[in-house]
């Protein structure tokens, strides 16, 4: 955390700027709005957002809103330096849930990052080739790029060859993604609030920890500091633990590829168990949540056909190096979830890493202290895969979406 010298309560921030471009004018509306909402995801290539507006002064006939303005953003928690602020400049997507009343009227303006918008509206017929990693960071510096640079914590072991046949950027990105891999197939491409980034899930559960939330219920809070308060979950949605049969109908556990070379004329069977190949990857702690006897490779059968020699650049796609591997990771990263509510910080984004501790659900000493106050499997690390920043009258909330794919004990 910065210096949180000048913060007065836990989720206190500073509107600096809400801004509508329109009209070749830059009009400060921080006045008219009674919430902003900010979404970040790591499955979502750009941000998204909301602004809830009580208009007195008919901004929405003034400037004749429809659809090119833009709408800049800036949310400073107090003491914080530029680098950990959220500054971003969306375009107005919709207007929605418009009331009109005597003296004022109250809508909502869905906001998109301009990547976003741009991306709706270019096509791209061309041809790209060499490491997925280089391609991809070509693709989004000459066609995407514009506030912000994308970093890429990946040197990728994947070469590809593509025509794109009028594909969209981020639909070429994507494509790439899901065939990449360093040590494993579970590459992202997503917006955080200060840059783009390209990277793993391993990556991410390899990284620093920003930092520890507690879920007390009966904690009082003017028994601790400011800095201990902003570590409080205030609520915890409903968790989803495990559902077996979803599972097995996605081929998480085990999974069959049969691929079909319309050149060679061969049909070849691979197969894939997720619980042995976990053995090889990085996670966040150190064991597997399911058992190694719910797999049955069969329950999901996959088949990829594709031609040899198409590319001279790349011969083989080589689906059987990532097709199962990846459905896997990606069906695991959104399986055990849940959403926490905390006080707002701006220098927090998506693909962070968390220290969890939640109470365990019996009865027990009220000493948070003692060793069995905490949950020993559901406290641990987690990955933030979303945050809904939610801001008004200059308080900050977030509420973050989280995952584990690993206990700290084992289940066995």
């Amino acid at each position: 955390m910065e210096n949180i010298d000048q913060i007065v309560d836990v989720g206190d921030v500073i509107t600096e700027e809400i801004i509508l471009s329109a009209k070749g004018q830059l009009v400060d509306i921080k006045n008219f709005v009674i919430q902003t909402t900010v979404y970040e995801d790591i499955f979502s290539n750009v941000m998204t957002g909301v602004l809830l507006l009580r208009d007195a002064a008919n901004l929405i006939n003034e400037y004749k809103l429809n659809g090119k303005e833009q709408v800049i953003v800036k949310f400073r928690s107090p003491g914080f330096s530029d680098a950990g602020v959220i500054k971003k400049t969306f375009y107005i997507s919709s207007i929605k849930g418009r009331t009109i009343g005597e003296k004022d009227q109250i809508y909502a303006l869905f906001l998109i990052s301009i990547e976003g918008a741009i991306d709706n509206i270019t096509k791209i017929s061309k041809k790209f080739k060499g490491k997925t990693d280089n391609v991809i960071t070509e693709v989004f510096n000459e066609y995407l790029r514009q506030e912000k640079r994308l970093v890429s914590y990946a040197s990728h072991n994947t070469n590809i060859a593509l025509v794109s046949t009028y594909w969209s950027p981020l639909k070429i990105i994507n494509w790439i993604c899901n065939r990449s891999f360093e040590n494993a197939p579970n590459i992202l491409f997503y917006e955080g609030n200060k840059n783009f980034y390209l990277t793993s899930l391993e990556k991410l559960f390899q990284s620093r920890d920003y930092g520890t939330y507690s879920y007390i219920p009966s904690a009082n809070s003017g028994d601790f500091s400011l800095a201990e308060r902003f570590s409080f979950i205030s609520d915890i949605s409903n968790l989803d633990h495990y559902d077996i049969f979803k599972g097995q109908d996605y081929g998480y556990y085990s999974s069959r590829l049969i691929t079909h070379d319309i050149t060679l004329k061969q049909y070849k069977e691979f197969q894939h168990n997720h619980y042995s190949y976990r053995e090889n990857i990085e996670s966040l702690d150190e064991f597997t949540i399911f058992p190694a006897n719910l797999s049955n490779p069969d329950n999901y059968r996959m088949v990829r056909t594709k031609q040899y020699g198409m590319f001279p650049e790349k011969e083989d796609p080589q689906y059987e190096v990532w097709a199962m591997k990846r459905n896997s990771l990606m069906y695991e990263a959104n399986n055990f979830k849940m959403t926490i509510a905390v006080p707002g910080k701006t220098d927090i984004e998506v693909g962070n890493t968390i220290n969890v501790f939640l109470p365990r659900s019996t009865a027990k000493e009220a000493d948070v202290s003692t060793p069995n106050f905490f949950d020993p499997y559901l406290s641990g690390r987690y990955l933030i895969t979303g945050i809904r920043h939610q801001f008004s009258l200059n308080k900050h909330q977030m509420f973050l979406e989280i995952m584990k794919e690993s206990f700290q004990l084992s289940m066995e």
